[in-house]
């Protein structure tokens, strides 16, 4: 009778034995996933530099697990995976509860400083922005993704010498990083170092060939010099990895506007104005600006050359709605007022555009030269002889505002001055067939 009773004692211990090891392998495999949730939120910043880097929807999902495994999970660590995946996703509301969600469990922290920062700055909350960076480098002064995000701000501002000495601080932490090489040519551009900007676009490239940001701006880049077969292909390789980049399809179509390639310029430049209203609520460019004014600019453009004036004035006008200072805009909406014979409108369109360029002297003498022609047909023509002189003046390049007073002066019945401004012309465009005609 003692054996079964043995027995029966040696099986129950066998059966607690094997439950308490399942419960210890269960708690085990708890912390393992627990632990891989938390590593994908704390990547290492070579790995992942922005935020929209991390793999939040993973994380999510890890944690998940973790809590079917019965991990004790942090309140603090799910509302922050939570924050940051809406803040991937565009949801803006719900990114600010989880994070103040996961501030309420634990607090400030560096990584909670920069998450806020980033949903400001996605916001358009600007000042938040910068006081919750300024917090996390209180805390952390080389923590890399809140210089990153100082950087960014710097961009979004225009400021490239802070831009600049952030980007290089950075870059002794993280040299072979292609976002950061790529930002550092944007804030080169925005220092007016052409050269060096390129030669950081190519860096990034040379890091990350598969990185469509540096591709497009490496193709804005080249456009600026001239070197457009090059730019196109530049935008054409940023399209290779990325089919929905606005930006890209915006490269595009200027490359084919400026080679004349309407028909080209006129899909890409329509692609682009699809994507950009897809963009979702909330959405910010990593540049820091949107595209749709220059879309719509380069579509009135492309109008203007279709001879459809009447559209073309509609789209600057669109363009001066939002940007109400934009001199070019200005200058432009000026030439199709001119071609529809509204010469009064386009009048006010130049002197706009005038008050507009203070710091852009080559839409400054197109406006003068523009303002000038208006004036000529008002019949103003002492007013116009001032401002296309004041345009000849401005830029030492082109032809049209001597070919303006030439034509201004035999209105008047002066031939000597006429002659005069035919040779001016000349010496700008040798070949031109209206100054060669008429100097004759």
């Amino acid at each position: 009778m003692r054996r079964p009773a043995v027995i029966a004692l040696c099986l129950s211990l066998v059966g607690s034995l094997g439950a308490l090891g399942w419960l210890t392998s269960r708690a085990s495999r708890a912390a393992d996933t627990l632990a891989r949730a938390e590593a994908l939120l704390v990547a290492p910043f070579d790995r992942a530099p922005e935020l929209h880097d991390l793999a939040a929807g993973d994380a999510l999902a890890t944690l998940d697990a973790a809590l079917e495994d019965g991990a004790d999970v942090p309140p603090r660590t799910r509302h922050y995976a939570e924050a940051l995946a809406n803040l991937q996703r565009g949801d803006l509301l719900e990114a600010e509860g989880a994070m103040s969600a996961a501030r309420h469990a634990a607090g400030w922290s560096v990584e909670l400083h920069v998450l806020a920062a980033a949903i400001g700055r996605a916001s358009g909350n600007r000042a938040a922005a910068l006081d919750h960076v300024g917090a996390a480098l209180a805390l952390d002064p080389d923590a890399p993704r809140a210089l990153l995000l100082e950087a960014d701000l710097a961009l979004d501002a225009g400021d490239g010498p802070v831009a600049a000495r952030t980007l290089e601080r950075l870059l002794e932490q993280a040299s072979r990083v292609a976002a950061l090489h790529n930002r550092l040519g944007l804030a080169r551009e925005l220092l007016g170092e052409a050269e060096a900007a390129e030669v950081a676009f190519r860096r990034a490239l040379a890091l990350d060939d598969a990185t469509p940001e540096a591709w497009v701006n490496l193709g804005r880049t080249l456009r600026a010099r001239g070197a457009l077969d090059e730019a196109a292909l530049a935008f054409a390789a940023a399209l290779e990895h990325a089919e929905s980049d606005a930006a890209a399809w915006l490269g595009r179509g200027l490359c084919a506007l400026d080679q004349g390639r309407l028909l080209e310029a006129r899909e890409s430049l329509e692609r682009a104005h699809e994507l950009a209203l897809l963009a979702p609520a909330g959405h910010t460019s990593r540049l820091g600006a949107p595209h749709g004014d220059t879309i719509a600019l380069a579509l009135a453009d492309l109008a203007a050359l279709d001879g459809e004036h009447a559209r073309a004035a509609e789209g600057y006008r669109l363009v001066l709605r939002s940007r109400p200072h934009h001199a070019s805009a200005w200058a432009k909406l000026g030439n199709a007022l001119v071609r529809l014979g509204d010469h009064e409108d386009a009048r006010a369109a130049f002197e706009a555009a005038l008050e507009a360029a203070e710091q852009a002297a080559g839409v400054e003498a197109a406006a003068w030269n523009g303002l000038g022609a208006a004036f000529a047909a008002l019949g103003r023509l002492d007013e116009a002889a001032e401002a296309l002189g004041r345009a000849a003046t401005l830029d030492v390049d082109d032809p049209n505002p001597w070919l303006n007073l030439g034509l201004l002066h035999e209105r008047r019945g002066d031939r000597d001055l006429a002659a005069d401004a035919w040779r001016q012309a000349l010496a700008r465009a040798p070949e031109h067939p209206v100054a060669l005609a008429r100097a004759r």
